[in-house]
């Protein structure tokens, strides 16, 4: 009863049992939350993007792009990242490197981008470099591919740190490592630390580059700090398995949703202590993280199937009180584009779960009252520092 009553309890953020509630009361017009067909963004989401067309169209919210060149890890059709990729194009950026593993979906986001720079007419020149962020080998292949292509061009001015995956089975990666640890944090830890040289070589000849992770609501809960074994190899099924209940999670259990909260806090914990150290070298490298909150994408299409264990209910349940996919994005797309953003910034929706982004963090310092400690924790970003390199084998000297 004491777990119950913590969990109901929680603070206002992270509590989702009014919106769950208000969601199934609206089940006739969302379609039925316990029917037996899949969960679809048309269907049980919210498609419009009105919000996303005014930050693109205006010019004061973006950066105008040209000459730059832009890397993005994931960008499928219908994902965050895509439309993140977007407004690249739309701000005429010069070359924009889509970083993805071998898919029909990536093939499919590469296909829309690339209408969109025709039907805009921009200079954009679209390049796809392979990285499967589930193979090490592959992400370190990636890397030297990404800096062929920058040095070519002045430096890598931008990269969104966007792939991910969540409420996954209790798997492995071929290197040994928890699935989503590797796949939404180790792996982009690993491409910053190759790209490195290439942000710096940007930065010193036009001013400034960019690093962006993208964390989400889930960096906040359902359980607390980071824990080093999470970034280390381990047996499938040793934490947390795949049956526990998510409302258990919030009482302590470990499973699916406290594997992907490692994650995401770790990307914002991250981008934080990079923030932390380009400050101490003088660099003008900015580092900063964004999340989406409730955002109707193909995360929770896959988080649905296959190895995701996200019930179909809960999709539908959450998704019809979200915002759509391209309003999602705009929390990494002001980190990545936005005149006003600073090193050290993270952006979250007005409403928590939707509404145009706004700063909870400034330059590395949580200004939300009650909000944020886990991320602007110095203990945390000492840790996630020293595990991640520990885990790769690498030393990452900004």
């Amino acid at each position: 009863f004491r777990s119950l009553w913590l969990f109901l309890k929680l603070p206002h953020q992270v509590n989702l049992l009014p919106l769950l509630s208000s969601q199934f009361q609206k089940e006739s017009a969302m379609g039925s939350v316990f029917s037996s067909k899949k969960y679809s963004v048309e269907e049980h989401g919210t498609t419009d993007r009105q919000m996303y067309d005014d930050y693109v169209a205006s010019e004061d919210k973006f950066h105008d792009m040209t000459d730059k060149v832009v890397a993005i890890t994931g960008t499928s059709a219908g994902g965050l990242g895509f439309y993140a990729a977007e407004v690249a194009i739309k701000k005429n950026a010069k070359i924009l490197l889509l970083l993805n593993r071998n898919s029909s979906s990536a093939k499919k986001g590469e296909e829309g981008l690339q209408a969109i720079v025709e039907e805009a007419k921009a200079p954009t020149k679209i390049q796809t470099v392979v990285c499967d962020m589930q193979d090490l080998e592959v992400v370190k292949q990636a890397g030297e591919e990404v800096n062929k292509i920058a040095g070519e061009n002045g430096g890598l001015d931008v990269l969104i740190c966007n792939s991910g995956i969540m409420a996954t089975r209790d798997k492995r990666t071929k290197d040994g490592f928890e699935v989503q640890m590797q796949t939404n944090q180790l792996s982009h830890f690993l491409l910053t630390s190759l790209v490195w040289k290439s942000l710096v070589k940007a930065s010193e000849a036009r001013g400034e580059a960019r690093l962006v992770t993208h964390s989400s609501g889930s960096r906040d809960t359902p359980t607390g700090m980071l824990e080093e074994k999470y970034f280390v190899k381990s047996e499938p099924s040793t934490l947390g398995g795949d049956a526990t209940w998510f409302i258990l999670e919030f009482m302590g259990y470990e499973g699916p949703w406290t594997r992907y909260h490692q994650t995401k806090l770790a990307n914002s914990v991250f981008a934080m202590a990079l923030h932390k150290r380009c400050q101490e070298k003088g660099l003008k490298v900015k580092a900063l993280s964004g999340e989406p909150g409730l955002a109707s994408s193909n995360l929770q299409v896959s988080s649905t199937q296959g190895d995701g264990l996200m019930g179909g209910w809960l999709a539908k349940a959450l998704m019809g009180g979200s915002h759509s996919a391209p309003n999602g994005s705009l929390g990494i797309g002001m980190c990545a584009y936005s005149p006003e953003a600073k090193s050290g910034d993270f952006y979250a929706p007005e409403k928590i779960y939707t509404g145009p982004p706004q700063k909870t963090i400034e330059s590395g310092v949580a200004i939300k009252k009650g909000s944020e400690k886990l991320t602007v924790s110095e203990e945390n970003q000492e840790n996630l520092w020293k595990w991640c390199e520990a885990a790769l084998g690498i030393k990452f000297d900004v």
